[in-house]
């Protein structure tokens, strides 16, 4: 009997490591790799090494490597918290995935049958988004010294433009991106970038932050590695006026050797018949409510600012910005009503990884709300990323060593249907990490929209905490009309309810959760 058991145990053995052995090739992990890292792990891009195939992957002298970072979190590189607010692109992956590359690495890697892996990723080499109406080319290449240092120059491109235009999109396309940290596309007006660039006997300028005190120009978007070029949503389009420059401000990140780049941003046109005017903002440190904005040696010091909204706007993009000394950011909306809606939180800010984040779907702010933002820094001997030693006071500056608090936001004017409008259908929601400790601390259950409304209400409600919920719709006289089904993730979720059947009249959408019950109302009218 004691042998027969032994026997059964070692089959059970033997199967159970065949069966490993069989989830730990490279045709499970290729797909993670390919979907996650790829876009910055490949030839020209800012990745060290390339993750297009399998040899590349298994190489020695990576993959321990990519064991640690993946295990670490610090890759793949995502900055904003999965499970206070989801953002197109996110590159997160779940412990599974996680599990799964590292039991592959100690499994030693192994190949198995190769052609039953995905197919390596193909990238465009011109453009993500097509054919472009306009390519503005920085003209002579710029030479980064080999000094370890940041270098920000603006390069001021004429558009020769002879009417307005109306674009859906700025597509930023790096020359090197071995060496491209970030930059910043401004439109200028006149000719006050090109006076400036002609201050200076080189081809371009330097300026740290902006473009400049005398330069007049409006910020319209960024670029960040990683980062997807997106068209406007909902036919949104920005003015490029005629005879006017473009502003690149290139931040080349410190390296130890001499790179050169040329790099250059494609424009598309709208032809939309009726375009929506995009809005931009920068809200910085005069929105500060505990300034002044100094941040003093030894010390951890967090500043909060607060912004009022004074229109309807559906927000469709968000754009965090510390420097070195910048360890955590959150930004959330405050309505009329006093529900809370969670913008972004960055709980471990990385100066290097800046991004544009976008939302799969408009956020409709009310007028009336105020946005706030909060940010820690630490100026102590704990932050590696001091660039001072021993530490010493910083405030406001434009320089890599000095501080900023801002974050730069996208809308358009709000329209009735604006936050049902998916931005991009390929969008799906990964699982989320736990929540950290923040400001919703409690479900939210947010005003049912549009309102009034006629075919569809979207309902929309944030977890802190994944639990079950029931989700009723009663009329006026409090019978229960329906009871859609009600997800029970972490985070902002969304239901698109039909409701072109129902009567005219007054109705209320209750929430129940483990906390209570929670309810707002809306009228249909047909």
């Amino acid at each position: 009997m004691k042998r027969n058991l032994t026997l059964l145990f070692i089959i059970s053995l033997l199967l159970f490591l065949h069966n490993s052995s069989r989830a730990q090739e490279w045709k499970d992990v290729a797909a993670i790799i390919y979907d996650n890292c790829s876009t910055c792990h490949r030839p020209g891009e800012i990745g060290p090494f390339s993750l297009l195939s399998y040899h590349d992957a298994s190489d020695p002298n990576h993959v321990l490597n990519i064991q640690s970072y993946v295990n670490s979190g610090l890759m793949p590189p995502w900055k904003a918290d999965p499970a206070y607010t989801h953002f197109l692109d996110e590159r997160v992956l779940t412990q599974g995935e996680k599990d799964l590359i590292s039991n592959w690495v100690d499994a030693g890697a192994p190949a198995g049958d190769t052609t039953l892996a995905p197919s390596p990723p193909t990238f465009p080499t011109g453009s993500q988004l097509g054919t472009p109406d306009l390519v503005l080319h920085v003209t002579q290449p710029y030479t980064k010294p080999a000094d370890d240092l940041d270098h920000y120059m603006c390069f001021v491109l004429p558009t020769n433009v002879l009417q307005t235009e109306n674009v859906s999109a700025f597509e930023f396309r790096p020359g090197n991106a071995s060496i491209v940290h970030h930059a910043f596309v401004y439109i200028c007006p006149d000719s006050s970038a090109y006076n400036e660039d002609l201050l200076t006997p080189e081809y371009g300028y330097q300026s740290f932050g902006g473009v400049g005190d005398g330069v007049n120009a409006n910020l319209f978007t960024l670029y960040g590695p990683g980062m997807f070029p997106r068209f406007y949503p909902a036919g949104g389009i920005t003015h490029l006026p005629a005879n006017s420059f473009v502003v690149l401000q290139i931040h080349y990140a410190p390296s130890a050797y001499e790179a050169t780049d040329s790099s250059s941003i494609n424009i598309f046109y709208s032809s939309l018949p009726s375009p929506r005017q995009v809005h931009d903002k920068i809200i910085g440190e005069g929105y500060i409510t505990n300034g002044p904005f100094n941040i003093l040696a030894y010390e951890v010091d967090t500043f909060y600012s607060e912004f009022p909204v004074n229109s309807e706007m559906s927000l469709f993009s968000i754009a965090p910005h510390q420097h070195l000394l910048g360890r955590a950011y959150k930004i959330f909306g405050v309505t009329p009503t006093q529900d809370t809606i969670p913008l972004i939180s960055i709980p471990q800010w990385d100066f290097h990884w800046q991004l544009l984040y976008s939302y799969p779907f408009m956020v409709h702010l009310p007028a009336g709300t105020h946005i706030h933002a909060m940010a820690v820094y630490d100026n102590t001997t704990n932050n590696p990323n001091n660039p001072n030693d021993p530490p010493v006071n910083v405030h406001y500056g434009e320089s890599s060593t000095d501080e900023m608090f801002k974050y730069f936001i996208n809308w358009l004017e709000y329209q009735s249907g604006d936050e049902s409008l998916i931005i991009d259908s390929t969008w799906n929601i990964p699982t989320p990490s736990p929540p950290l400790d923040g400001i919703v601390s409690t479900p939210q259950l947010y005003s049912c929209s549009p309102n009034p409304a006629s075919d569809h209400v979207v309902i929309s409600y944030f977890l802190p905490a994944s639990e079950t919920v029931q989700l009723f719709v009663y009329d006026l006289a409090g019978k229960l009309v329906t009871q859609p089904f009600a997800p029970s993730g972490i985070g902002l979720q969304r239901i698109n309810l039909d409701i072109s059947k129902l009567t005219q009249g007054l109705y209320f959408c209750t929430l129940k959760t483990s906390g209570g019950i929670l309810t707002k109302q809306f009228i249909v009218q047909h």
